[in-house]
């Protein structure tokens, strides 16, 4: 679902119509959205998220509200979030992509490359690798500091930073669960124990100037608090 809703991420379009897809995206895959109506603790109000998908843009990190005024501009970084349920379990995944294309001559051949800067293209890379390496951590005997080191590792590398007080949790008969997931070992809780049959979400979030942000006025929105730019991906995995 995720793999179809990045393809539609083209100049011009509204996040309201990425949101419409991932509804009928639901439909056709008989889950029901996660998202919609959903009321975590520390966000938004009594009505619950307004949407299905969060799309977010450029400084903003996570939540961002789709809607038909939100147009997506050439270059913009574009992250993805998507919650589903079937049959009392939960999944939730995201994926960053920039959008648009535009082709390049190198030695007279033409090719077709990603929109956005190269410091775009650069934390986009960068935030997906540091999922992969996330994951490959989520072992039956690791922990969970095991997974924010690996993430950590690859924002060092790379001259990013982690976003300070996010990252990904627990998952399964509910959509956020124990343990939390931390992107970063400093000031996280103790480590937990990865065990066998386990379900976490793994998400690093990264950005480029800095890892501080704030929740915007419509009490859901997750901004860098400077600007800059923001990543963010996500998998579910269950530990073997």
């Amino acid at each position: 679902m995720l793999e179809s809703l990045s393809k539609m991420v083209i100049p011009g379009i509204s996040t309201g119509f990425l949101n419409t897809s991932a509804a009928e995206l639901c439909k056709l895959h008989k889950v029901t959205p996660a998202f919609l109506g959903y009321k975590p603790p520390s966000f938004g109000g009594e009505n619950g998220y307004p949407a299905v998908l969060c799309v977010s843009l450029n400084d903003e990190v996570i939540h961002g509200i789709p809607s038909d005024d939100r147009v997506i501009q050439e270059g913009d970084v574009v992250k993805l979030d998507l919650g589903i349920e079937k049959d009392g379990q939960f999944d939730d995944g995201a994926t960053t992509v920039i959008a648009g294309t535009h082709e390049i001559e190198i030695k007279n051949v033409k090719k077709t490359v990603s929109s956005g800067s190269s410091t775009a293209r650069k934390l986009v890379k960068a935030t997906k690798e540091a999922l992969a390496a996330g994951v490959v951590q989520a072992k039956a005997g690791k922990t969970t500091h095991d997974i924010a080191a690996a993430i950590e590792a690859v924002a060092k590398y790379h001259d990013l930073h982690v976003i300070h007080g996010y990252g990904g949790h627990g998952i399964g008969e509910q959509l956020h669960m124990e343990p939390h997931v931390p992107n970063e070992v400093a000031g996280s809780a103790p480590p937990v124990e990865l065990t066998k049959g386990m379900r976490i979400a793994i998400e690093p979030m990264f950005g480029t100037n800095h890892g501080f942000t704030f929740v915007a006025p419509d009490g859901w929105t997750v901004k860098l608090r400077n600007g800059g730019l923001a990543a963010h991906f996500e998998q579910t995995v269950t530990i073997k």
